[in-house]
């Protein structure tokens, strides 16, 4: 064999080399990482007692952020994203704080929670199984359990917005014995992945101005190309992510409520790549959310980007469930039209007992 012969298979297995790896990605990509029933696999440590008042020890080294807003019986507030935790307690639940205390918390991987330090030397895969093992669904999903043994609650009263709806309902739908009552604020259009409805990318892109939609559609691109994302810094990741806010506050036509828009640095990057792994590029979680027995209160924002529906789907998937639809609201009602929404919120609560 000649020397460039040699140079040529050596350069065809580099090739066919890469051309794996970038299938193996792409093949993972498409199957969910996370599927209903992997929760109750999970061999959960007791809870560390007691907590910090400004934290939640739920494992040793790992501690959730969390404050607590009015007196009374526990409701678990799950913010969404994924990635981006609240900042401020929401007017529509402040108002019920004589009879009820909402607990907010922040996501592992998010904001002034644990945040795992990577070392993304391995194979694609392997980092791949890294953050996902991490950050992704299945942990999120027993930091709820974890949380709810800490509170002392027999059953809990959840309340999830946007991507924290979605991890609210996957955790009904594992431990409905767990669950007492779920109000769904404008639930995230995920599912169903790829959804009929457009999805948010799709609804967001349908609002922008004609001129942006290019330099939106190369964005996109970039973001859900995740092949790459181990050769960024989380600067580089963040800017990417601050687009995504910038987009979308142009498609509103507003500002994001401070409430939940965070400072830059408490924007979970890793916790949002972790979810997208978790949840792949297909997938059908429908069926598993008619274990739910809770009754389920969910608030469609009247001029939010999602279509009516999503959440009249969530409202035919979830055997006891209402939809409620708040005129004039965008995608965060709770924060917008608090006044509105909270004897809603109350008549549901109080029906629970």
């Amino acid at each position: 064999m000649t020397r460039r012969t040699k140079l040529a298979v050596v350069a065809a297995v580099v090739v066919a080399g890469i051309m794996l790896g970038a299938y193996g990605v792409w093949w993972v990509m498409r199957q969910p990482m996370y599927n209903p029933g992997d929760l109750a696999q999970m061999e959960l440590d007791a809870p560390i007692v007691p907590s910090e008042s400004s934290h939640w020890k739920v494992e040793p080294g790992v501690k959730l952020a969390r404050f607590a807003v009015g007196e009374g019986e526990n409701v678990l507030v799950i913010h969404g994203g994924p990635g981006i935790p609240h900042t401020e307690s929401a007017p529509a639940f402040d108002v019920l704080g004589n009879t009820y205390q909402f607990h907010y918390y922040t996501q592992r991987g998010t904001g002034g929670s644990y945040r795992p330090t990577f070392d993304f030397t391995e194979s694609q895969w392997g980092n791949i199984q890294q953050l996902e093992g991490a950050l992704g669904i299945g942990q999120q999903l027993a930091d709820i359990e974890r949380i709810r043994r800490l509170l002392g609650d027999e059953r809990l009263i959840i309340a999830g917005h946007s991507y924290g709806a979605l991890l609210a309902v996957l955790y009904a739908a594992e431990l409905p014995d767990r669950v007492r009552g779920l109000i769904l604020l404008a639930p995230a259009d995920l599912v169903v992945f790829p959804s009929s409805h457009g999805g948010l990318f799709g609804n967001l892109r349908d609002r922008l101005a004609e001129s942006e939609r290019a330099a939106y559609d190369a964005w996109m691109s970039e973001y859900l190309d995740l092949t790459g994302i181990f050769a960024m810094t989380e600067v580089e990741l963040l800017d990417m992510d601050a687009r995504l806010v910038s987009y979308f506050e142009a498609a509103i036509g507003d500002k994001i409520p401070s409430g939940v828009s965070p400072p830059p640095s408490q924007i979970g990057v890793w916790h949002a790549r972790a979810q997208y792994f978790s949840m792949g590029f297909q997938h059908d979680y429908s069926r598993a959310l008619g274990a739910i027995t809770a009754p389920t209160l969910i608030v469609h924002g009247g001029n939010d980007l999602q279509p009516l529906a999503v959440s009249k789907d969530y409202e035919r998937w979830i055997p006891n469930a209402q939809v409620v639809t708040v005129e004039g609201s965008g995608h965060f009602p709770h924060y917008t039209h608090g006044t509105h929404l909270a004897p809603i919120l109350r008549q549901f609560l109080d029906g629970l007992n």
